[in-house]
């Protein structure tokens, strides 16, 4: 039997967390979904005193709804290179991806005006987790 890297331990810790938190955001999407059809767009106008009020609560929902499944996903490949590192190639992928989407986030909000130190932060983990499966990768080329 051997004995787990540092890399991989990291990697399941945080697969571990985006498989929770991918399903939550899922259950939430998917309750919201309901919540919206139980108020109707017509109560959101009448809340809200504009028209775009319904299509955007409904843009958000998807978006919580596609987060979800996307965490959920790469926690799940996540778990599948820890457990064998050959795997890896395809969470280096899905890191790189995740990095690259909130690079994206953050020229969006500087551009608007609305940037913010913590969406630096929420680049560590995709960051760490792209270094760790690509340490991985080479141990595993070793």
């Amino acid at each position: 039997m051997s004995k787990s890297s540092g890399s991989q331990l990291y990697i399941k810790i945080v697969s571990i967390l985006n498989i929770i938190g991918g399903a939550l955001f899922l259950l939430i999407g998917i309750l919201a979904i309901f919540g919206k059809s139980v108020v109707g767009d017509a109560a959101l106008i009448e809340q809200a005193r504009d028209t775009t009020a319904p299509a955007a609560v409904t843009a958000f929902i998807v978006a919580m709804i596609l987060s979800g499944a996307f965490s959920l996903f790469s926690g799940i490949i996540g778990l599948r290179a820890a457990n064998d590192p050959k795997k890896a190639g395809s969470l280096i992928i899905l890191s790189a991806l995740s990095l690259c989407v909130g690079i994206v986030g953050i020229v969006a909000a500087t551009i608007g005006g609305g940037f913010k130190i913590e969406s630096v932060i929420k680049l560590v983990p995709p960051a760490l987790m792209l270094w760790c499966a690509n340490n991985l990768k080479k141990q595993t080329n070793l």
